[in-house]
């Protein structure tokens, strides 16, 4: 029996397992998957490799306690090179374009030419960015294992209060209220849900600008190869194709878990990084907390989301495209909603990404709940009509793409198209949600310390724990489920003891 058992293969269950193997605890993953990684998933389709998981990575910035994380895990440091880029987004609405630069006096100058209108708000834009540039998530230690000085380090991040006091209590769909020009509203508004708290669009483009969300290269398959390489490498042991189907609970300590092909092990401490609508149907319903009950019950103040993801091939090389572009387009429907915007996501820097003089490029469409509805009762109730709707789909936007980029016409091929309902059935994702619940205005921000009343012996980690979710938060909170199990049996001094 290992000190540690862990489930769930994703990012939060490798760090989980490299953490308890650098405190002296033997730990084995169990993952119900052919390969580990969860959600920061790639794969390779017709010679082309499709990463359907990192954009950008907060944590890149080396004077941060996640870049600290990051490091411990293997994904960053000995080398690994990270893609800089100039901008982080091109936005273009009818052909008047605006970047967020990673120079924001740039960024300013450039807003302020395309609207001299909104000059004000402009300038106040740029000015909460530069204040949220002094926020950095604290990432070593959960809040209750902080002692006076770990929280007297956090008053560096006092400069963004003013901020935070300000637009807390508003969303991005309120924020660009204040704006008169189309396309300085979608800059701010088309990246990420219209939901979340205006806060989530300051602290993203306040990473970026500080190098503090960097891509690394390789994306998802480069980190999810180095995290196992490191936790291999550390004597710890992974089974793949175990999907756990079962946690005995006895005396109040989970005892054993009981697999889908009949076998089971038995268990001294569990960590279970698995979507939390998986581990409480494991574990059952009676044990699924308050926190989470009002999560779920309450769709309006913690919306969840989702995307299409449709992967082109391109007959041409297109370095010359933006690596990232937001556009406005003609009208196309999913079920009965209706959308006039596409994200073409380039990976023209990534040089195995697609075969040499060929291009590959993804488009983004947000999904929510009602969407991943449409998508599961296709797919549960006719498949054949399910295949159609993507293939429907996919016609709609390659013809906007091939108006948007001319040059591209009778270049692009279909490789692979993602729904919600591919998320759910591959990676067992709540409703195709690749992220945690989202963090809307006049709400209590959703935390959970993944210790569950009545368990002894059990930890919950995963992004979902912290809104928004995303991959620093899984990071974060398998290092903290190692921690706290570490706190419960008095041992809390033997964490990282063996870290060279």
């Amino acid at each position: 029996m290992k000190d540690v058992t862990i489930i769930g293969g994703g990012i939060s269950g490798l760090t989980a397992g490299i953490y308890a193997q650098l405190s002296g605890l033997q730990s084995e993953i169990y993952e119900r998957h052919t390969i580990v990684g969860g959600q920061c998933t790639s794969w390779t389709r017709n010679g082309f490799h499709i990463d359907n998981c990192v954009h950008w990575m907060t944590g890149t910035n080396p004077k941060t306690e996640l870049y600290q994380l990051w490091t411990d895990v293997g994904v960053l440091g000995n080398g690994q090179e990270l893609l800089k880029h100039d901008y982080f987004l091109q936005v273009n609405i009818d052909g008047v374009k605006a970047h967020v630069w990673r120079d924001l006096n740039k960024m300013q100058d450039e807003l302020l030419a395309i609207a001299p209108e909104d000059a004000k708000e402009i300038c106040s834009f740029i000015k909460a960015i530069k204040d949220f540039q002094a926020i950095s998530i604290p990432a070593l230690k959960p809040n209750e294992q902080m002692n006076f000085w770990d929280k007297i380090k956090m008053l560096s991040m006092i400069k963004a209060l003013p901020v935070a006091r300000k637009f807390g209590t508003m969303s991005i769909d309120d924020y660009i209220k204040r704006f008169k020009n189309p396309t300085i509203k979608a800059l701010i508004s088309n990246y990420l849900p219209k939901q979340y708290y205006v806060l989530a669009t300051f602290f993203m483009y306040a990473m970026f600008t500080t190098g503090n969300a960097d891509l690394p290269l390789g994306g998802s398959d480069m980190i999810t190869n180095r995290m196992r390489d490191t936790y291999l490498s550390l004597g710890g042991e992974i089974h793949c194709r175990k999907k756990a189907n079962k946690f005995v609970i006895e005396n109040q300590r989970v005892t054993k878990v009981e697999f889908e092909d009949g076998s089971a092990t038995e268990t001294k401490n569990v960590i279970c990084t698995t979507d939390p609508s998986v581990s409480f149907a494991l574990l059952g319903e009676t044990y699924m907390d308050a926190i989470f009950r009002k999560c779920y019950a309450d769709k309006k103040s913690y919306p969840i989301f989702s995307e299409v993801n449709v992967y082109f091939s391109v007959e041409t090389s297109i370095a010359h495209l933006p690596i990232m572009e937001l556009f406005n387009c003609e009208h196309f429907k999913i079920a009965k909603k209706t959308h006039s915007v596409l994200c073409m996501n380039n990976y023209a820097d990534e040089p195995n990404f697609a075969p040499e003089g060929k291009g590959l490029m993804q488009i983004l469409v947000v999904q929510y709940e009602e969407d991943y509805e449409y998508w599961n009762n296709l797919y549960t109730t006719d498949k054949e009509a399910y295949r159609q709707a993507k293939t429907a789909l996919v016609k709609e936007i390659q013809s906007r793409l091939e108006k948007h980029y001319p040059e591209l016409q009778g270049k692009l091929t279909e490789i692979e198209c993602v729904t919600p309902k591919s998320f759910n059935r591959f990676t067992g994702a709540y409703k195709g949600s690749y992220m945690g619940f989202v963090q809307t205005p006049h709400v209590e921000k959703m935390t959970h310390t993944g210790i569950i009343d009545g368990l002894n012996n059990f930890h919950l980690a995963g992004q979902w724990l912290l809104t928004p979710g995303g991959l620093p938060n899984a990071l974060i909170t398998g290092r903290w489920a190692v921690q706290r199990l570490l706190q419960r049996e008095n041992r809390l001094h033997d964490f990282c003891c063996k870290k060279k």
